[in-house]
């Protein structure tokens, strides 16, 4: 098991969820806990209070003027036709060449072939 945890966004598909636990990070939904209607803003203080990281294909989450305080996101910023099975496809290639310590403390930017990382610490 791993030590990072994520808050997966009503934007993505509910069985993204399920490719992130097969990986083994532990991860809630949105959707089951009460949070399908949520604005940004609670969802991001939730997601900072509990030190999860969101997934994501809104763009907003990546505001970091909006939100100064942020847990750490990775956003996936794929074609609009995609489906479910492609988003997933796509979210485990990225879970799988990636470095955790790279997820820290980060704004990740997931795209078709490559993904591109922004930190939140200024050191």
């Amino acid at each position: 098991m791993h030590s990072l945890k994520f808050l997966l966004d009503a934007d993505m598909p509910k069985s993204s969820a399920q490719v992130i636990r097969d990986l083994g990070f532990e991860i809630e939904d949105v959707r089951d806990i009460g949070m399908r209607a949520a604005k940004d803003r609670e969802i991001m203080d939730y997601a900072f209070k509990n030190n999860k990281i969101i997934i994501t294909m809104d763009l907003d989450f990546g505001e970091v003027l909006r939100y100064p305080q942020h847990p750490g996101a990775v956003i996936l910023r794929l074609p609009y036709a995609f489906t479910s099975k492609e988003i997933n496809e796509r979210l485990s290639e990225f879970f799988m060449t990636v470095n955790e310590t790279d997820l820290m403390g980060a704004i990740i930017i997931v795209e078709l072939s490559r993904y591109r990382r922004r930190s939140l610490r200024s050191d």
